[in-house]
């Protein structure tokens, strides 16, 4: 039988009589995910979100899962409290990326929103600010609107990447869909993504 998607292969699902010997004919798969994945499935927060970011080539970028914030390991927690004194966390995430694991932490201050990501380490690899746009610079919010043309403008993130220097992450939609442009602080686009809801089923562990 062939398959309707990219001229895939799968052999028939069957049980076919030799003798007195059935034989089992099973679907094969089309590929595998990282185990990385399968453990943020385990991970995560039950009622969580998953996100996943691929390259146009099929490698992936960063996979990230929501996580209860009592999971926070103490060594991260006292990390953002050192940064920020006096907060509270809000939310949290588990991440895998190309940097190595890392664990995001979320937070308001100064009337702002913010995100750590913080290694297993407990250094702080990437500080995240929610920006108003007035306080973005019209270079980025011009460079964002190039990228994808109409649509209306979400929100704007200042990033600080440890030992990389400053990006913008702008949140545009555009006809019912969400963009996310990355831009260098002199509005170039880095990437741009469509963020596309998707559900992921993974057996249980025993």
């Amino acid at each position: 039988m062939k398959s309707p998607h990219r001229g895939l292969w799968f052999g028939p699902a069957c049980a076919v009589v030799v003798g007195l010997l059935a034989v089992g004919c099973q679907t094969p798969g089309i590929g595998s995910v990282p185990p990385a994945l399968v453990s943020l499935y385990d991970d995560a927060s039950p009622v969580g979100t998953i996100e996943i970011e691929v390259d146009r080539d099929g490698s992936i970028r960063e996979m990230e899962a929501d996580i209860e914030v009592a999971d926070l390991p103490e060594k991260i927690i006292a990390a953002a409290k050192e940064y920020a004194p006096g907060i509270r966390i809000t939310g949290a995430e588990r991440e895998v990326s190309r940097h190595g694991d890392a664990w995001e932490v979320k937070f308001r201050h100064d009337g702002r929103a913010h995100e750590l990501v913080i290694g297993d380490n407990g250094k702080i690899r990437e500080i995240e600010k929610e920006l108003n746009r007035s306080e973005a610079p019209s270079a980025v919010l011009e460079g964002a609107d190039k990228a994808v043309s109409g649509g209306s403008f979400l929100s704007v993130e200042l990033i600080t990447i440890d030992g990389e220097g400053d990006q913008y992450h702008v949140k545009k939609s555009r006809q019912g869909a969400t963009y996310k442009i990355v831009l260098d602080e002199e509005g170039n686009v880095l990437r741009k993504v469509r963020e596309a809801k998707a559900e992921i089923e993974i057996p249980l562990a025993d």
